[in-house]
């Protein structure tokens, strides 16, 4: 929450100027998020007790125990699990996961294209892994994980091409356009003074421009409170046509407009307004329901299981701690008096007529089993919700013959229910992420000419990842069986071969799989391969026949046509007797 009120700074506010017209949509915003903002937090409590910020808190508070409600840590380690397995299985830093390929397919049969695109992949994933993106990213996928919407921000850096930062739930409010696409996303933090200074304040050659700080930060500086913690936001939103000059391509004319400035401030001025051409912020979403601005995630649909093992769990512990260490009853004799219920302890009594002496109040047996299958019930339930049992499915099974086939179809069976998942991901995270990284090396002057037929053609970008192979096995595993069972009739049907184009089936197997396309040679030299052969053939034809012919040649004019036999019966004459 901020530090001041809503209220007292919606009162404060000129009527009209840069900061306080952005203050004032900044707060609507936050307003609006008020309903997602306490489920957030339940989630916080009982899932990811470190992400979410929904307080200014002061530095030396941000590490203090958050577990609190946590007492069985399944659903926690589930996150984790879903988190590493799209790490993993979408962008491995181990593994090419991506690749570019043309609109136009029959362009990449020629060898320029496939070493151009071969070169800009390579330079593209050498920039991502430079870069802090594979760090992000898993943080990314556990924060889609639990709170369904999961902003990463992006910018230039110098050293790097691109950096990147994550946020976290309650740290930023976001808006759609009229088309239902995320075009404004603000976020609220806190700076040091000396943070606030250096890159708001200190201008080149030592100078420094107070505009848009408050009095309360020069203040912080002039009496050297350097770390004291300043309240900022930054807000990105369109810029209106009316505010913009098409002609000057600086950053107060680009399409959309930055603008940092002080939440506790009593000015109109920012702290700094830059621009960008498009929105700097990739905003992916687990699932969202039209109308809806923030997404839903896995955390949400098992909150209830997660609240239910927390409370089966204190009541297992309660009812063995019952049993091993019941309340005990005495008589009033003993108020006062040393008694101890610790093992091998004594304690005194006399006996009294007709009473009980020192004994359990009650007696607790709890029923363990039916608990723990109840138990382990919840536990398997939030598994699945977080599609641990998919990405842990080798760990997890019991068995010890499975098959290859049976684990490839258990998989594929299990992944379908991922598939829209990963389109969304796809859409809202990387397309857009690749397409700012082959645009930010391309300015940079890191990738090579292209040749001259990729002069006006589009790229396209594939996806070759682990997830992405699965979800395409389906087609791969038609092909398979297709040309299986061709095979198997050819044996009594010859003809049947007819109907199968091979080097379709080839080439369609080899992109659903991942083949790299320099691996498979283009249909003009296989044809002239197939031609050169052809010809190689007939020639050896020939020359074979030939040298039947100069052999029966040779017999012939060895033979015997002066007596009488076979050959001379042939042909009609010989000697006689």
């Amino acid at each position: 929450m901020p530090l001041i009120s809503p209220e007292t700074i919606q009162n404060s506010l000129p009527p009209k100027g840069k900061r306080s017209t952005a203050l004032r949509r900044y707060l609507k915003l936050e307003h609006d998020r008020t309903s997602w903002r306490s489920h957030w937090m339940e989630l916080s409590d009982y899932l990811s007790p470190r992400r979410g910020r929904y307080l200014m808190e002061k530095q030396s508070t941000r590490g203090r125990k958050r577990n609190n409600n946590i007492i069985d840590n399944t659903a926690t380690q589930a996150v984790r699990t879903l988190g590493a397995g799209l790490m993993s299985g979408m962008t491995s830093p181990a593994r090419p996961w991506f690749r570019f390929g043309t609109m136009d397919t029959d362009m990449m049969d020629h060898d320029e294209v496939k070493v151009y695109l071969a070169e800009v992949e390579g330079i593209c994933r050498a920039i991502l892994h430079k870069s802090n993106f594979y760090n992000t990213a898993y943080t990314v996928y556990t924060e889609l994980g639990s709170f369904g919407t999961a902003p990463l921000y992006r910018q230039r850096s110098f050293d790097s091409v691109i950096h990147f930062r994550p946020f976290t739930a309650g740290e930023y409010v976001m808006a759609e356009d009229h088309f239902g696409r995320i075009d404004t996303i603000g976020r609220s933090f806190t700076m040091t003074v000396a943070q606030v200074v250096g890159k708001f304040v200190m201008q080149p050659g030592g100078k420094f421009d107070w505009t848009g700080t408050s009095k309360a930060t020069r203040d912080l500086w002039d009496k050297k409170n350097y770390d004291e913690l300043v309240p900022v936001i930054h807000l990105i939103e369109p810029r209106h046509m009316s505010d913009r000059d098409m002609t000057k391509p600086d950053q107060v004319n680009m399409a959309f407009k930055s603008l940092y400035f002080e939440e506790g401030g009593t000015g109109d001025d920012v702290l700094f307004e830059g621009g960008y051409e498009k929105l700097p912020v990739y905003i992916p979403r687990w699932d969202v329901l039209s109308g809806d601005i923030y997404g839903r995630s896995p955390g949400m649909d098992c909150l209830g299981d997660i609240k239910q093992l927390q409370h089966q769990q204190k009541r297992k512990a309660q009812a063995i701690d019952k049993m091993v260490n019941p309340p005990m009853t005495a008589p009033t004799s003993l108020r006062g008096k040393p008694s101890t219920v610790l093992p091998g302890g004594t304690t005194y009594l006399d006996p009294t007529q007709g009473g009980q002496g020192f004994v359990p109040a009650y007696h607790v047996q709890p029923r363990l089993n039916e608990m723990m299958l109840d138990i382990q019930e919840v536990q398997e339930r939030i598994q699945r919700g977080f599609y641990a049992d998919l990405f842990a499915m080798m760990i997890n099974s019991d068995r010890r013959n499975i098959t290859a086939h049976e684990v490839s179809i258990k998989y594929e069976e299990k992944l379908v229910l991922l598939g829209p998942v990963l389109q969304r991901l796809n859409v809202e995270l990387l397309d857009p992420l690749l397409d700012d990284v082959f645009s930010f090396a391309q300015d940079a002057g890191l990738l090579p000419d292209p040749p001259d037929i990729l002069a006006d053609a589009d790229l396209r970008i594939e996806y070759i990842s682990l997830l992405a192979q699965a979800q395409q096995a389906v087609g791969a595993s038609a092909i398979e069986r297709t040309m299986s069972f061709a095979g198997n009739m050819v044996a009594v049907f010859p003809d049947i071969i007819d109907n199968v184009d091979a080097d379709k089936a080839l080439r369609d197997y080899g992109e659903i799989v991942g083949v790299a396309p320099d691996m498979m040679v283009d249909s003009d030299s296989v044809a002239e391969a197939r031609k050169a052969r052809a010809e190689e053939m007939q020639q050896q034809q020939a020359m074979d026949q030939a040298g039947q012919m100069a052999q029966g040649a040779k017999v012939l004019s060895e033979a015997d046509t002066q007596n009488p036999n076979a050959l001379t019966d042939l042909l009609g004459g010989g000697a006689t007797v």
